[in-house]
């Protein structure tokens, strides 16, 4: 089952240096349009499947690819 995360949260994107950050409000954002939580618990992928998530880690093949941000519930 695929959910667009636009719908559930609001994301705003933030700077960082060095590697990507991680935690609870975190999400990657893909170049293809899928959003995954950085820290994601249930297995999820974006499209392209640059972005994999699951146990509580995310894995990214291409970090110039991916945008992180910050998510909030509406």
């Amino acid at each position: 089952m695929k959910v667009d995360m636009r719908t559930i949260y609001r994301f705003t994107p933030f700077d960082y240096q060095g590697e990507l950050p991680t935690g609870g409000d975190v999400y990657y954002e893909c170049t293809c349009g899928g959003i995954v939580n950085s820290v994601s618990f249930i297995k999820a992928s974006c499209d392209c499947g640059n972005i994999t998530g699951g146990g509580g880690s995310s894995k990214v093949t291409d970090p110039s690819k991916v945008k992180p941000l910050r998510g909030k519930l509406r």
